[in-house]
Protein backbone atom coordinates (compact mmCIF):
# COMPACT_ATOMS: atom_id res chain seq x y z
CA UNK A 1 0.00 0.00 0.00
CA UNK A 2 1.33 3.45 -0.99
CA UNK A 3 1.80 6.55 1.49
CA UNK A 4 -0.58 8.45 -0.03
CA UNK A 5 -3.10 5.23 0.11
CA UNK A 6 -2.35 5.55 3.98
CA UNK A 7 -2.37 9.19 4.52
CA UNK A 8 -5.72 9.53 2.35
CA UNK A 9 -7.39 7.19 4.62
CA UNK A 10 -6.56 9.35 7.90
CA UNK A 11 -9.32 11.35 9.23
CA UNK A 12 -8.41 15.68 8.56
CA UNK A 13 -7.76 16.01 11.97
CA UNK A 14 -4.57 13.16 12.01
CA UNK A 15 -3.99 15.09 8.58
CA UNK A 16 -3.63 18.15 10.62
CA UNK A 17 -1.10 16.30 13.11
CA UNK A 18 0.90 14.91 9.99
CA UNK A 19 1.16 18.90 8.85
CA UNK A 20 2.31 20.32 12.00
CA UNK A 21 4.68 17.52 12.59
CA UNK A 22 5.82 18.02 9.42
CA UNK A 23 6.05 21.73 9.53
CA UNK A 24 7.69 20.98 13.92
CA UNK A 25 10.52 18.88 12.20
CA UNK A 26 11.42 20.80 9.18
CA UNK A 27 10.81 24.11 11.27
CA UNK A 28 13.43 22.60 13.37
CA UNK A 29 16.10 21.74 10.25
CA UNK A 30 15.79 25.16 9.38
CA UNK A 31 16.78 26.56 12.33
CA UNK A 32 19.80 24.90 12.95
CA UNK A 33 20.88 25.68 9.33
CA UNK A 34 20.42 29.62 10.33
CA UNK A 35 22.64 29.23 13.11
CA UNK A 36 25.39 27.20 11.51
CA UNK A 37 25.58 30.29 8.18
CA UNK A 38 25.29 33.06 11.15
CA UNK A 39 28.32 31.24 13.42
CA UNK A 40 31.36 32.35 11.20
CA UNK A 41 30.35 35.65 11.92
CA UNK A 42 29.80 35.77 15.61
CA UNK A 43 30.04 33.07 18.26
CA UNK A 44 26.84 31.25 19.90
CA UNK A 45 27.46 33.67 23.35
CA UNK A 46 26.66 36.61 20.70
CA UNK A 47 23.59 34.36 18.75
CA UNK A 48 20.93 36.05 20.71
CA UNK A 49 22.61 39.79 20.20
CA UNK A 50 23.52 40.14 17.00
CA UNK A 51 25.41 43.35 15.76
CA UNK A 52 23.27 44.80 13.45
CA UNK A 53 26.07 46.95 12.41
CA UNK A 54 27.63 44.08 10.69
CA UNK A 55 26.98 44.01 6.93
CA UNK A 56 28.17 40.42 7.18
CA UNK A 57 26.08 39.34 9.82
CA UNK A 58 22.86 41.19 7.91
CA UNK A 59 23.90 39.24 4.82
CA UNK A 60 24.03 36.04 6.67
CA UNK A 61 20.94 36.71 8.34
CA UNK A 62 18.98 37.30 4.92
CA UNK A 63 20.71 34.26 3.67
CA UNK A 64 19.29 31.94 7.04
CA UNK A 65 15.99 33.83 5.88
CA UNK A 66 15.96 32.85 2.69
CA UNK A 67 16.93 28.76 3.59
CA UNK A 68 14.24 29.24 6.24
CA UNK A 69 11.43 29.71 3.92
CA UNK A 70 12.43 26.81 2.05
CA UNK A 71 13.38 24.71 4.35
CA UNK A 72 10.64 25.45 7.27
CA UNK A 73 7.57 26.31 4.59
CA UNK A 74 7.89 25.23 0.91
CA UNK A 75 9.66 21.28 1.57
CA UNK A 76 7.36 20.18 4.19
CA UNK A 77 4.57 21.54 2.32
CA UNK A 78 5.28 19.99 -0.84
CA UNK A 79 6.04 16.41 1.55
CA UNK A 80 2.81 16.81 2.84
CA UNK A 81 1.36 17.03 -0.44
CA UNK A 82 3.12 14.02 -2.06
CA UNK A 83 2.19 11.90 1.09
CA UNK A 84 -1.77 13.50 0.78
CA UNK A 85 -2.02 12.74 -3.58
CA UNK A 86 -1.11 11.20 -6.15
CA UNK A 87 -1.42 14.47 -8.27
CA UNK A 88 0.82 16.75 -5.42
CA UNK A 89 0.02 19.84 -7.83
CA UNK A 90 -3.60 19.13 -8.25
CA UNK A 91 -3.94 19.02 -4.54
CA UNK A 92 -2.42 21.52 -3.68
CA UNK A 93 -4.30 23.86 -7.04
CA UNK A 94 -1.13 24.62 -8.56
CA UNK A 95 -2.09 23.45 -11.75
CA UNK A 96 -4.94 25.89 -12.43
CA UNK A 97 -4.48 29.33 -13.70
CA UNK A 98 -6.44 32.15 -13.51
CA UNK A 99 -8.71 34.55 -15.68
CA UNK A 100 -7.23 37.92 -16.54
CA UNK A 101 -9.93 39.68 -14.98
CA UNK A 102 -9.30 38.45 -11.82
CA UNK A 103 -6.27 39.08 -11.89
CA UNK A 104 -6.53 42.69 -12.53
CA UNK A 105 -8.91 42.81 -10.09
CA UNK A 106 -6.17 41.72 -7.38
CA UNK A 107 -3.40 43.80 -8.23
CA UNK A 108 -5.70 46.51 -7.77
CA UNK A 109 -7.05 44.94 -4.48
CA UNK A 110 -3.21 44.49 -3.32
CA UNK A 111 -3.20 48.59 -3.60
CA UNK A 112 -6.91 49.69 -2.79
CA UNK A 113 -6.49 47.69 0.78
CA UNK A 114 -3.58 49.62 2.11
CA UNK A 115 -5.09 52.22 3.95
CA UNK A 116 -7.68 49.47 5.54
CA UNK A 117 -5.00 47.50 6.51
CA UNK A 118 -3.08 50.07 7.75
CA UNK A 119 -6.28 51.71 9.89
CA UNK A 120 -6.86 48.11 11.33
CA UNK A 121 -2.83 47.59 12.16
CA UNK A 122 -3.08 51.59 14.24
CA UNK A 123 -6.46 50.34 15.80
CA UNK A 124 -4.93 46.52 16.56
CA UNK A 125 -1.82 48.66 18.13
CA UNK A 126 -3.79 50.66 20.99
CA UNK A 127 -5.38 47.06 22.20
CA UNK A 128 -4.17 46.19 25.97
CA UNK A 129 -4.21 42.99 27.88
CA UNK A 130 -5.66 42.59 31.12
CA UNK A 131 -3.74 43.74 34.16
CA UNK A 132 -2.70 40.34 35.47
CA UNK A 133 -1.20 39.48 32.06
CA UNK A 134 1.11 42.80 31.99
CA UNK A 135 4.18 40.20 32.46
CA UNK A 136 2.80 38.66 28.99
CA UNK A 137 2.12 42.01 27.43
CA UNK A 138 5.35 43.13 28.47
CA UNK A 139 7.22 39.75 26.53
CA UNK A 140 4.95 40.62 23.83
CA UNK A 141 6.23 44.23 22.96
CA UNK A 142 10.19 43.03 23.58
CA UNK A 143 9.74 40.32 21.12
CA UNK A 144 8.00 42.70 19.12
CA UNK A 145 10.01 45.48 19.06
CA UNK A 146 13.13 43.10 18.67
CA UNK A 147 11.47 41.27 15.54
CA UNK A 148 10.59 45.12 14.11
CA UNK A 149 14.57 46.02 14.86
CA UNK A 150 15.59 43.38 12.75
CA UNK A 151 12.64 44.25 9.89
CA UNK A 152 14.14 47.48 9.98
CA UNK A 153 17.94 46.85 9.41
CA UNK A 154 16.43 44.18 6.37
CA UNK A 155 14.70 47.01 5.10
CA UNK A 156 18.47 49.42 5.05
CA UNK A 157 18.74 49.20 1.52
CA UNK A 158 21.88 50.72 -0.16
CA UNK A 159 21.08 50.15 -3.80
CA UNK A 160 19.03 48.33 -6.54
CA UNK A 161 20.47 44.72 -5.74
CA UNK A 162 19.44 45.44 -1.92
CA UNK A 163 16.13 46.17 -2.90
CA UNK A 164 16.31 42.75 -5.21
CA UNK A 165 17.56 40.24 -2.84
CA UNK A 166 14.46 41.74 -0.49
CA UNK A 167 11.65 41.27 -3.15
CA UNK A 168 13.43 37.57 -3.23
CA UNK A 169 13.44 36.93 0.72
CA UNK A 170 10.58 38.60 1.82
CA UNK A 171 7.82 39.27 -1.09
CA UNK A 172 8.60 35.91 -3.41
CA UNK A 173 10.21 33.28 -0.84
CA UNK A 174 6.97 34.42 1.47
CA UNK A 175 4.45 34.38 -0.85
CA UNK A 176 5.53 30.72 -2.12
CA UNK A 177 5.84 29.23 1.03
CA UNK A 178 3.18 30.74 3.36
CA UNK A 179 0.79 29.83 0.83
CA UNK A 180 1.92 26.40 0.04
CA UNK A 181 1.59 25.77 3.99
CA UNK A 182 -1.61 28.15 4.71
CA UNK A 183 -4.06 27.90 2.17
CA UNK A 184 -2.60 25.02 -0.12
CA UNK A 185 -2.40 22.38 2.36
CA UNK A 186 -4.43 23.92 6.16
CA UNK A 187 -6.89 25.60 4.43
CA UNK A 188 -7.47 22.33 2.04
CA UNK A 189 -7.78 20.28 5.65
CA UNK A 190 -9.81 22.31 7.35
CA UNK A 191 -12.32 22.22 4.52
CA UNK A 192 -12.13 18.80 4.40
CA UNK A 193 -12.70 18.73 7.94
CA UNK A 194 -15.33 21.27 8.31
CA UNK A 195 -17.28 21.04 4.82
CA UNK A 196 -17.58 24.34 4.96
CA UNK A 197 -15.58 26.78 3.18
CA UNK A 198 -16.00 30.20 4.97
CA UNK A 199 -15.29 28.36 8.01
CA UNK A 200 -12.02 26.33 6.41
CA UNK A 201 -11.21 30.31 5.45
CA UNK A 202 -11.20 32.15 8.74
CA UNK A 203 -10.12 29.21 11.06
CA UNK A 204 -6.68 29.08 8.64
CA UNK A 205 -6.52 33.02 8.15
CA UNK A 206 -6.36 33.20 12.42
CA UNK A 207 -3.57 30.58 12.39
CA UNK A 208 -1.87 32.72 9.16
CA UNK A 209 -1.87 35.58 11.40
CA UNK A 210 -1.32 33.52 15.16
CA UNK A 211 1.81 32.09 13.91
CA UNK A 212 3.80 35.30 13.09
CA UNK A 213 3.57 36.00 16.82
CA UNK A 214 2.65 39.99 16.55
CA UNK A 215 0.19 40.67 18.62
CA UNK A 216 -0.72 43.77 17.75
CA UNK A 217 -0.25 43.14 13.96
CA UNK A 218 -3.06 40.75 14.57
CA UNK A 219 -5.87 41.90 13.36
CA UNK A 220 -4.57 43.29 10.02
CA UNK A 221 -2.53 40.18 8.93
CA UNK A 222 -5.83 38.40 10.35
CA UNK A 223 -7.83 40.16 7.79
CA UNK A 224 -5.42 39.38 4.25
CA UNK A 225 -5.45 35.66 5.68
CA UNK A 226 -9.41 35.93 5.02
CA UNK A 227 -8.20 38.32 1.67
CA UNK A 228 -6.17 34.93 0.54
CA UNK A 229 -8.19 32.66 1.38
CA UNK A 230 -10.94 33.53 -0.75
CA UNK A 231 -8.92 34.50 -3.48
CA UNK A 232 -7.39 30.35 -3.07
CA UNK A 233 -11.25 29.46 -2.90
CA UNK A 234 -13.15 31.52 -5.26
CA UNK A 235 -9.93 31.14 -8.47
CA UNK A 236 -9.27 27.37 -7.68
CA UNK A 237 -5.41 28.49 -8.30
CA UNK A 238 -3.17 29.28 -5.50
CA UNK A 239 -1.36 31.14 -7.73
CA UNK A 240 -3.40 34.26 -6.96
CA UNK A 241 -3.14 34.12 -3.38
CA UNK A 242 0.19 33.83 -3.91
CA UNK A 243 0.35 36.51 -6.43
CA UNK A 244 -1.98 39.20 -4.05
CA UNK A 245 1.17 37.97 -1.24
CA UNK A 246 3.98 38.78 -3.28
CA UNK A 247 2.31 42.15 -4.60
CA UNK A 248 1.47 43.18 -0.87
CA UNK A 249 4.92 42.30 0.88
CA UNK A 250 6.98 43.39 -2.60
CA UNK A 251 5.22 46.38 -2.33
CA UNK A 252 5.76 47.55 1.06
CA UNK A 253 10.00 46.62 0.46
CA UNK A 254 9.48 48.99 -2.43
CA UNK A 255 8.22 51.83 -0.34
CA UNK A 256 10.63 51.31 2.03
CA UNK A 257 13.43 51.31 -0.49
CA UNK A 258 11.88 54.86 -1.91
CA UNK A 259 11.62 56.30 1.35
CA UNK A 260 15.10 55.30 2.12
CA UNK A 261 16.51 57.47 -1.23
CA UNK A 262 14.61 60.11 0.28
CA UNK A 263 12.06 59.69 -3.35
CA UNK A 264 9.07 59.98 -0.95
CA UNK A 265 7.60 60.98 2.37
CA UNK A 266 7.56 58.16 5.01
CA UNK A 267 3.86 58.91 5.21
CA UNK A 268 3.57 56.84 2.15
CA UNK A 269 3.59 53.94 4.29
CA UNK A 270 1.41 54.76 6.56
CA UNK A 271 -1.71 55.97 4.33
CA UNK A 272 -4.85 55.18 6.56
CA UNK A 273 -3.24 55.63 9.81
CA UNK A 274 -2.76 58.34 11.94
CA UNK A 275 -3.96 61.52 10.55
CA UNK A 276 -5.82 60.10 7.75
CA UNK A 277 -9.37 61.02 7.60
CA UNK A 278 -11.76 58.34 8.46
CA UNK A 279 -13.45 58.79 4.98
CA UNK A 280 -10.49 57.88 2.99
CA UNK A 281 -10.55 54.36 4.96
CA UNK A 282 -14.33 53.74 4.24
CA UNK A 283 -13.35 54.73 0.77
CA UNK A 284 -10.83 51.96 0.60
CA UNK A 285 -13.44 49.77 2.23
CA UNK A 286 -15.49 50.16 -0.59
CA UNK A 287 -13.10 50.05 -3.01
CA UNK A 288 -12.07 46.25 -1.55
CA UNK A 289 -15.59 45.10 -0.86
CA UNK A 290 -16.33 46.18 -4.66
CA UNK A 291 -13.08 44.09 -6.28
CA UNK A 292 -13.71 41.07 -4.06
CA UNK A 293 -17.74 41.49 -5.38
CA UNK A 294 -15.65 41.22 -8.98
CA UNK A 295 -13.58 38.16 -7.86
CA UNK A 296 -16.35 36.45 -6.10
CA UNK A 297 -18.59 37.05 -9.68
CA UNK A 298 -15.58 36.21 -11.72
CA UNK A 299 -14.98 32.79 -9.28
CA UNK A 300 -14.43 29.36 -10.77
CA UNK A 301 -18.32 28.12 -10.18
CA UNK A 302 -17.49 24.13 -9.52
CA UNK A 303 -16.36 23.33 -5.91
CA UNK A 304 -13.08 23.27 -4.73
CA UNK A 305 -12.33 19.52 -4.33
CA UNK A 306 -9.82 18.25 -2.02
CA UNK A 307 -7.88 15.68 -5.44
CA UNK A 308 -6.89 12.65 -4.65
Amino acid sequence: MSIQSIVQQYHPSKKLLLLIGLFLVWLGVASIVQVLIILPFTDLKSISNLDFTNPKIINAMKMGQAVSAILAFIVPTMLFAYMSSEKKFAYLKLNNGFSMILGLATVILVFAAMPVINWTGELNSHLTLPSFMSGLENWIKSSEESAKKIMDTFLQMNGITDLIVNIIIIALLAAVGEELLFRGCMQNVFLEWTKNKHIAVWITAILFSALHAQFYGFLPRMLLGVVLGYLYIWSGSLWLSMLFHFLNNGMAVFISYLIGKGSISEKAETIGSGDTPIYFVALSVVICAGLMYVIYKNRKTEPLAISH
